[in-house]
């Protein structure tokens, strides 16, 4: 993870553990992330050189309304160091320091497509029963798995994909290693 962005997600941590209001920040955290993926363009504005600084931050501040303060002066603090690239892996910096405070186990879920919420949580509650802690899983894109998923938490790979079968199958038949 890059300092920069690690300096910035500890600023807020320390904040919110100060406050009492970790898991409301983490939880804003994690729909301003949502926001930003699934929203090309409010970044690009954020990060428009056609407008001032106070312009965007105004922007961020009527946008972002009835977020915590502490989350929107966050982001006029990125927009004032022309950061905005930065904000993504802030916003997970600042979940994973959450996350470790919390004894959450943190982990990647890849798969070919995307995948739905109500899936991903299935999933995350099977994989937080075999972990016997909790989970939080990020989903990743992999169109090499053809189908299935695979999710890797530390250095343990649960790996359901068809790829993996297909791999595993070709060595029972062939009594050989790819």
């Amino acid at each position: 993870m890059n300092q920069i962005a690690q300096t910035y997600a500890e600023a807020l941590f320390s904040i919110g553990l100060e406050e009492k209001k970790l898991a409301k920040l983490q939880e804003e955290e994690k729909t301003l992330l949502e926001i930003i993926e699934d929203n090309a363009d409010f970044l690009m504005l954020l990060d428009s050189r056609f407008m001032s600084g106070n312009e965007r931050k105004d922007i961020a501040t009527k946008i972002l309304k009835d977020f915590d303060e502490d989350i929107v002066n966050l982001l006029k603090v990125i927009i004032d160091n022309n950061r905005t690239y930065m904000i993504k892996d802030i916003l997970m910096a600042f979940n994973s320091l959450c996350n470790e405070y919390k004894g959450v186990k943190e982990g990647l879920i890849y798969s070919a497509f995307a995948l739905d919420k109500v899936t991903v949580n299935k999933i995350k509650d099977k994989i937080s029963q075999l972990e016997h802690m909790d989970v939080e899983l990020i989903p990743h894109i992999d169109p090499t798995l053809i189908g299935g998923v695979k999710v890797v938490i530390n250095s343990h790979v649960y790996d359901g994909s068809i790829k993996n079968q297909l791999e595993k199958m070709q060595i029972d038949l062939l009594g050989k290693e790819l």
